[in-house]
C-alpha cells in the first residue's frame, strides 16, 4: 500500500449500528495484526460497548485513506461512573507504521473525546520496556517515544492488564500513562504534579470487575496492585523517560 499524504486522510467514527462490517474489517485486518490473544477483546464485546450494551461505553474511530483504504483506527472505553476514559487499543496497518497515521488519529479523537465533560481522566496501557522488548512488530521504546511526543506522562504506579474473559490470562509489565488529565484529576504536590489516587483505584476496580467479574480483590497480585495506587493520597505523574523509577509489581 502507498503512502497517503495526511491531507487526505479521513476520519469516521464507527457507529454501533451502521458500521458492523467497517469494525470486523478494522478487527481482523488492522487489531488482530497488532496485538496478541490475551490483548485483544473480541469482536462481539467491542460491537455491544459500540452499541451502548456493554457496563464502559466504547469508542472508535478509523483513518481511511483514497478509495476508504483502512489505514488505522483507535478504540476507547469510557467508564462513565468514574469519568475515566481508557484508550484501549491503538494501531495502524505495519505496513504504513511511522507514516505519522497514529499521530493523527490521536490528535483527531483527542479534540473529541477528551472534550467531553464525562471524562476528567484518559488512560492509556503500554508495555514496560523492562519486560517487554517489542510487541505487534513494535519497539516498546519507541512506542514510550511516540506517546511522549504526544504530551503523555507515566503514572508512578506499577500496572497488570486485566484477564478479558476466563479463557485468557493477566498480563504483566505495564505502565499506566495519562494521555489527559482534566482540572478535576490533577492534585499539586510538593513532587509535582499529581492526579487523584481514588479516582485511578476506582476506575481500576471496575476495569478489573468488567473484564474478570472481580467485586472485591481476592487474590495476592490484584491486592498488591490496589494497595500500591489507593495506598496515598495522589500518584505522581513521571516524565516517560523517567519509567525506570516505577517499581515492578512483585
Amino acid at each position: 500500500m502507498s503512502a497517503t499524504p495526511a491531507e487526505q486522510i479521513m476520519f469516521r467514527a464507527l457507529d454501533g449500528d451502521d458500521d458492523g462490517d467497517l469494525l470486523d474489517r478494522f478487527h481482523r485486518e488492522v487489531l488482530m495484526t497488532s496485538f496478541s490473544a490475551d490483548e485483544l477483546d473480541h469482536l462481539d464485546v467491542m460491537a455491544r460497548g459500540l452499541r451502548g450494551e456493554g457496563e464502559a461505553q466504547t469508542l472508535a474511530s478509523v483513518a481511511l485513506g483514497p478509495g476508504d483504504a483502512l489505514l488505522g483506527g483507535v478504540v476507547g472505553e469510557l467508564y462513565r461512573s468514574e469519568h475515566v476514559l481508557l484508550l484501549a487499543y491503538l494501531a495502524v496497518r505495519p505496513e504504513l507504521r511511522g507514516r505519522g497515521i497514529g499521530t493523527a488519529l490521536l490528535e483527531h479523537v483527542a479534540t473529541q473525546w477528551y472534550a467531553n465533560p464525562g471524562v476528567s481522566l484518559a488512560v492509556g496501557e503500554v508495555h514496560d520496556p523492562r519486560r517487554w522488548s517489542e510487541t505487534g512488530g513494535e519497539d516498546a521504546v519507541s512506542r514510550l517515544r511516540f506517546y511522549e511526543r504526544l504530551g503523555a506522562r507515566v503514572l508512578d504506579v506499577p500496572f497488570v492488564q486485566p484477564a478479558l474473559d476466563s479463557r485468557r490470562a493477566r498480563i504483566e509489565g505495564f505502565l499506566l500513562l495519562a494521555m489527559y488529565a482534566g482540572p478535576e484529576a490533577v492534585v499539586s504536590t510538593g513532587d509535582g504534579e499529581s492526579v487523584r489516587a481514588d479516582l485511578v483505584g476506582r476506575f481500576v476496580r471496575h476495569y478489573y470487575e468488567v473484564a474478570e467479574g472481580v467485586r472485591e480483590p481476592r487474590d495476592p497480585q490484584l491486592v498488591r496492585l490496589l494497595g500500591a495506587i489507593e495506598g496515598r493520597p495522589a500518584i505522581r505523574l513521571l516524565p516517560l523517560a523517567e519509567y525506570e523509577r516505577i517499581p515492578l509489581l512483585s
